[in-house]
């Protein structure tokens, strides 16, 4: 069973050669950053063929969501992050920080997406102990996990 004092204390997994974290904050909670790599960036530029397109334009006109539209941004989305990653990577980076992404749609029906980032090497901080939102969440769990004494009649 998990105590309170094992689950707010501890040092966090190492990250595996290959493995990169990203955030949007400007660190990961537990980890310290070592040394800041620089920028890493991904771009993507899609779109659908003509005849898609054409539906897309026609959906438009009786409203509702435009899936093919959607599952273009889904996918420019996850292409533009796999090259910021691959850049990341070629860095020798663990983490990336501060990620933003841009998203642009163009008037023939293309998707752009641009998502940007500062590469990082980060180490786990030792016997580290959360604090905050996330101290109070972990200790409300390990709190639920005690067992209660019966109520006395």
């Amino acid at each position: 069973m998990l105590n309170r004092e094992d689950l707010l204390s501890g040092t966090r997994p190492e990250i595996k050669h290959g493995r990169i974290l990203m955030s949007g904050a400007e660190g990961f909670d537990g980890y310290e950053i070592v040394e800041y790599m620089g920028m890493c960036w991904g771009i993507s530029v899609r779109a659908k063929d003509m005849g898609q397109d054409c539906a897309m334009g026609l959906k438009q006109m009786s409203g509702g969501e435009l899936h093919s539209y959607t599952q273009l941004g889904d996918e420019s989305r996850q292409r533009a992050v796999d090259r910021m990653l691959e850049m990341a990577g070629r860095q020798d980076a663990n983490g990336i920080i501060n990620v933003v992404f841009e998203l642009n749609g163009t008037s023939s029906g293309a998707s752009e997406v641009v998502v940007h980032g500062t590469a990082v090497a980060i180490k786990p901080v030792v016997n580290y102990v959360p604090t905050g939102a996330i101290g109070n969440v972990l200790a409300e769990i390990a709190d639920g996990l005690q067992p209660t004494e019966p109520d006395e009649a």
